[in-house]
Order: structure tokens, then C-alpha cells, then sequence
């Protein structure tokens, strides 16, 4: 039975998440802006303008941020089901497909690469597993990515994958339309909004630019999706302000039958206060050097230092404006180069300002090997600035794959969580016949069969022969008999399966396997066909296996290859004998 919450309640915890992470939010604001090139303040804007230089921004961050997010896209993998008991050997295959049909149909690699893209920059992202039916009456699992400044937590949660969170949920914004279709008894609801304005302590969650729980201008409604834990059981509850639009339990649960919460949370890095922050935190003070280094370096450049005694020139201003020309001319007053040459002095001379502009250079290429040392580093992309081979650049690149361990492992942790809630989300809600259709690269398109009905026919089918008979006559079964249609079994029933779902994520290791492949190609026609396949660092591992079973049943089998070397030894035989008649024909006899 649902033990609910008071709205008050909820409410306040809302706002003691929006209270308490106010300058970290802040910071992922910061952030994001950083990544879009938005780095320079209004005020330093205008300070260039001013001086008549361009405000000009070198963004390193999102050459580190889009480095990152490729490799994601490169290390991409498929879920893989193990049983977990012999019984379960062939229905792992199915378990697998059925993973792979719901991420496909879902475009999950694409969802998983925005969710990394908040993890590297906002510092977290979230994605829910849910389930809903569609027109045909048919339930489907639904992967649902929520942005980065539409999510909100538990602000005392410490861990990176708030499992310790006691509430966490997702702000939703909706239009008039759609929330009176999905609430029809609440438009006096929505007018009242409408004149209530109540305001939000953050503009965080905000349906851009303004800051409340309604927009009239675009009749806009925010609604506010909350899962909180109550002892072991998850609850949720969609309120706006002031009301509830519904409640109760979660409806999902684990292989176990535990109550589990469907969003799934995950933090790149988390602070002493609890703070979530990304890799980009690191970069703002590096990257505000570059700037502003790069900035007074070109300043510097076309700006000129004099020194000269009074008089010199007609006006200090206009002969500042002709340095700054590079054709610009300099008129002095002879009568102050009189004067100062009759005391010893030089009446008017440009000061050197290369020390000052050489060190402005240093500290910006100093800064940018800071920024360019964060991350994705020249080793990890390979760029070794040299020819070197594949074991040296592996090397290399290992070493810098260590820095980017963490945030592999957190990402990878993710992902199998997901697909965990897939596997649990299919468990507990397909329980009819259902066919999926599976492309993958070594079968192209194919239909698999879960929780299917088969047939006593069917079964009879699969046995072997004098075992089939066996079970017709012990039923008496005649042709045509009804009782061959009944179902006797299910196949791949899901609801049954016991399994694991694992994924593999490595580090690229094209480059020291093709050094090994194309040694070995050297001896191409002294080895062995499979010792080639395994070495080919191009092929997929189901394609190599797809091969080798192939070349495996191309070859004789003993008895056979007996035969064939047999055949082989009587042909070669018969060849020597004929080349021998044949040369003792044509050699002359003599008496």
C-alpha cells in the first residue's frame, strides 16, 4: 500500500536541491558556456572594443570536450547476456537479442552520447528506462534522456551514481495542449497558474528565459516528476505547484521483485560539498589565459611605448594614433631637439617592448600545453609528432589512457545499468508472444521468437526419429489429430531466463594488432588460413568466428584426408610413369 508523501513535503525537498546547489549549477552554466564559445564577459567585450580590438577567442575546450565524446563513439559495444545456469545456454541468445532490439529501436547510442556529453560538461546526466503501449496494444520498453538542467537530487547524496539519493526526479515542461489532453479536469488548474506566477528560487530548470512555474505567453506549464524512497520502496509523484496530478508506488521492479527507481543517475566528479562538476572545471583558468595572454600579446604588438621631453611633439594623442598606423608619420618640434641636445638628453625616442610581448607569448603557449596536457592528450590521440611504430604509439597511448580511466569506468557502469533496467523493464512486461527483428553486421536482419507457443507437432519435429514415434504411439496421435496444435512449451520465455548482462569497452589496439597482421603477411602463404583470420585487426570478433567456423567444416576430415593424399600419391604416380614412357619413346635405340 502506497505511503505518500504530503506535497509540502516534496516541495520542500525541490527546493532544498535548487537552494543547496545554486553556485554548482552555476558553475555548469559556466561551463556550457565555455564549451559554446561564450567566454568573455560584457565588460571585457566592451574593454576590446574600446581599444579597437577584436574580441577573439581561441576555444580549446570543445576540441577536448569533442575528443572525448568521439572516443565515446568509438568504444561504443553491444550488450552480451551470459546464463547463469546451463539450462539458460540457448536462451542467453535470445535475452541478448532482445537488449539489442530495444537499444536499437530506441537509437540508444545516440541517447548515451548525449547523456555523456552533460557527464563530461554539467558534470551529470541522467536517462530513464520505462515501459508504455503503443497503438497496436503492444508494450515497449522506452529509453527517455533528460538534459542535464532538467534533473535535480537529493543534495546530501555523496556517491557518483546517487544509489544513496533518497529523491531524485526531472522537471518536464508541457504546453497547455498537452497537459489538459493528459489531464482534462484541470483547467481551472491551469488558470490558476496562469494567475499565481509562482516563481521558482532558480532559473535553472526554467523554460527559457523565464524564471516561474508557468509561461502564459507560450501557455506553458512546468511539472515537476519526483521518485523518492520510502524504506525499500520507491515511490513517484508529478505535482505542479500547490497540487498533485498523481501518485503511488513504482510499478518496476528488479529480477528479485525489489522495488527500483527507472532514472538512472551518474556524475562525472563529485566535490566535498557534494557539488557534481565535469572536466571542463578544470579548464576555465587555462582557457581565460589563453584569451587574455593572446589578447595582450596582440595589444602589445600594435601599441608603441615613447618617451620624450615637453613639446616634442604638437600632440601626444595624434602621434599615439600614428604609431598605431603602419604608415603613420611623426612630426617633432626642432626647437624641443635644440633644447634637449644643449642639456644632453634625447628629446624623443620609442621605447623597446619585444621583453614585454615575448613573455605575453610565453605564458600564452604555456597555457595552452596546460589545457592541451587535460584529458585527451597528444598520446592518446596518436599524435606523436613523428614515425614511430605501432608497439611504441600503443605504448603511448596506454599511458595516457589512464587519465581517462575513471570517466571510462563511470560511463561503462552507466551503460551496463541501463541495460540491466532494459532486461528487467522486458522481463516484467513482455510476457505475450512477441517477435524482434535484429540486424546485426554478420546475419543482416532476422526475427527472433520470445515467450512463442510451441506445438506438440513442432516438438515431435525437433526429436529424433524412433523417439518421435515412440511419443505418437504412446498418445494414440493420428494425422490431423487436434492435439498436434496444442502448445506443449514456450521457447525463450523471458519471465524464466536467468541472466547476466555484460558489456566489453577496451581501449583501441588497431595499432599494435595491424603491426602483428602485416608481419605475419610476410609468411602469408606458409601459415595457416585461420592463424591470418585471428591476427586481422579489421575484422569483427562475430565475423573471425563466423570464418573459422567456416573454414573449420571446409576441412576433410581424417579418413577423407587420408583418401585424398592417397588419391593424390596415386595420381602424382601415374604422372612419373607416363613422363617415363613418354622420354623412353622418344629416346633413339641403337643395335
Amino acid at each position: 500500500m502506497e505511503n505518500s508523501v504530503e506535497l509540502s513535503t516534496l516541495e520542500q525537498w525541490f527546493e532544498a536541491y535548487e537552494s543547496a546547489t545554486s553556485s554548482a549549477r552555476t558553475e555548469a552554466e559556466r561551463a556550457r558556456d565555455y564549451v559554446d564559445g561564450n567566454q568573455l564577459s560584457e565588460e571585457e567585450i566592451s574593454a576590446l572594443k574600446k581599444r579597437g580590438q577584436p574580441p577573439v577567442k581561441y576555444n580549446r575546450i570543445r576540441r577536448k570536450v569533442e575528443w572525448l565524446k568521439g572516443l565515446e563513439v568509438k568504444q561504443r559495444t553491444d550488450p552480451k547476456a551470459f546464463p547463469r545456469s546451463p539450462q539458460h545456454q540457448e536462451g542467453a541468445e535470445a535475452a541478448t537479442d532482445a537488449i539489442r532490439y530495444v537499444c536499437d529501436n530506441q537509437d540508444w547510442d545516440y541517447t548515451r552520447s548525449e547523456v555523456y556529453d552533460n557527464f563530461l560538461v554539467e558534470g551529470y546526466g541522467a536517462a530513464e528506462v520505462v515501459h508504455k503501449q503503443n497503438r497496436k496494444g503492444e508494450v515497449e520498453v522506452v529509453i527517455n534522456q533528460y538534459p542535464w538542467d532538467r534533473l535535480f537530487y537529493d543534495p546530501h547524496s555523496r556517491k557518483s551514481d546517487f544509489s544513496d539519493a533518497r529523491y531524485k526526479g526531472a522537471v518536464i515542461w508541457m504546453d497547455e495542449a498537452d497537459f489538459l489532453a493528459e489531464y482534462p479536469d484541470r483547467k481551472e488548474l491551469v488558470q490558476g497558474l496562469y494567475a499565481d506566477q509562482g516563481l521558482g528560487t532558480s532559473d535553472t530548470h526554467d523554460d527559457r528565459p523565464k524564471r516561474a512555474w508557468v509561461d502564459a505567453t507560450r501557455k506553458r506549464i512546468r511539472v515537476v516528476l519526483m521518485w523518492y524512497r520510502q524504506g525499500e520502496v520507491w515511490h513517484w509523484c508529478k505535482f505542479v505547484s500547490g497540487e498533485k496530478l498523481g501518485s503511488g508506488e513504482s510499478p518496476y521492479t528488479d529480477e528479485g521483485g525489489e522495488s527500483v527507481c527507472p532514472l538512472i543517475m551518474q556524475a562525472a566528479y563529485v566535490g566535498r560539498d557534494n557539488e557534481r562538476y565535469g572536466i571542463v572545471r578544470d579548464m576555465f583558468d587555462p582557457q581565460d589565459e589563453i584569451n587574455k595572454r593572446r589578447s595582450k600579446a596582440l595589444h602589445g604588438i600594435n601599441s608603441r611605448q615613447t618617451m620624450g621631453v615637453k613639446g616634442a611633439v604638437d600632440s601626444v594623442s595624434d602621434m599615439k594614433r600614428e604609431l598605431a598606423n603602419f604608415d603613420g608619420h611623426i612630426e617633432v618640434n626642432i626647437e624641443a631637439f635644440e633644447d634637449a641636445a644643449r642639456v644632453g638628453i634625447k628629446p624623443f625616442e620609442l621605447m623597446p617592448t619585444n621583453d614585454q610581448i615575448s613573455a605575453q607569448m610565453g605564458m600564452f603557449e604555456d597555457a595552452k600545453n596546460e589545457i592541451d596536457l587535460l584529458g585527451a592528450n597528444a598520446a592518446l590521440a596518436g599524435e606523436t609528432g613523428e614515425s614511430q611504430s605501432g608497439r611504441a604509439v600503443l605504448a603511448r597511448q596506454q599511458g595516457g589512457m589512464i587519465e581517462l580511466a575513471s570517466l571510462s569506468d563511470k560511463l561503462h557502469r552507466f551503460t551496463r545499468e541501463i541495460y540491466r533496467h532494459i532486461w528487467m523493464r522486458i522481463k516484467q512486461f513482455w510476457t505475450e508472444e512477441k517477435w524482434v527483428r535484429v540486424t546485426d553486421e554478420e546475419y543482416g536482419a532476422r526475427f527472433v521468437g520470445l515467450n512463442r507457443p510451441v506445438t506438440l507437432e513442432e516438438q515431435l519435429g525437433q526429436a529424433a526419429p524412433d523417439e518421435a514415434q515412440a511419443i505418437a504411439m504412446h498418445l494414440q496421435l493420428y494425422p490431423g489429430d487436434p492435439r498436434l496444435q496444442q502448445p506443449v512449451a514456450i521457447e525463450n520465455n523471458v519471465e524464466e531466463l536467468d541472466v547476466d548482462i555484460l558489456i566489453e569497452e577496451v581501449p583501441d589496439r588497431v595499432t599494435l594488432e595491424g603491426e602483428i597482421f602485416e608481419a605475419l603477411m610476410k609468411y602469408g602463404p606458409t601459415l595457416p588460413p585461420a592463424v591470418l583470420i585471428e591476427a586481422d585487426p579489421v575484422l569483427p570478433a562475430k565475423k573471425k568466428e563466423k570464418l573459422l567456423e567456416a573454414l573449420q567444416s571446409a576441412q576433410p576430415s581424417p579418413q577423407e584426408q587420408a583418401e585424398v593424399e592417397k588419391t593424390q600419391s596415386e595420381v602424382a604416380e601415374n604422372m612419373a610413369n607416363a613422363q617415363r614412357l613418354q622420354i623412353e619413346a622418344q629416346t633413339p635405340r641403337f643395335a
